[in-house]
């Protein structure tokens, strides 16, 4: 069973810890640094873009385990009232489609902010 609040510790700590680690191997301080940058040294761009490409990876990882989690409901369900699969089914089809309809909605401003920030 994955623990989902390690994994958002964990890329928490990834996104505000680790630039401030780099910054200060670097003699700087976090925080500090030129106009425009993060911790010194990354343009504030690039980490607009960073943020947009994690986003829509958390988008696609996101929608993976809700439609995971509605097919094996579907399925566990079907496997109760075999009676009633094809209603089962067309519900199971409905959300599945209205989750990956916003995930690739996401995905979409994801994409267009980075290559919005990038040119």
């Amino acid at each position: 069973m994955l623990h989902y609040k390690r994994i958002a510790l964990l890329a928490l700590f990834a996104m505000f810890a680790l630039p401030a680690s780099a910054a200060f191997a670097q003699g700087g301080t976090a925080g500090t640094g030129a106009a425009g940058t993060i911790a010194g040294f990354i343009p504030l761009n690039g980490a607009i873009a960073i943020g947009a490409c994690i986003g829509a990876g958390l988008a696609v990882i996101g929608a993976g385990i809700g439609i995971g989690r509605i097919g094996g409901q579907a399925a566990d369900a079907t496997a109760r009232q075999p009676e009633a699969g094809g209603r089962i089914f067309t519900n199971m089809i409905i959300a599945a489609a209205l989750v990956e309809g916003v995930a690739l909605f996401t995905i979409v401003v994801c994409f267009l902010t980075f290559f919005m920030l990038t040119e």
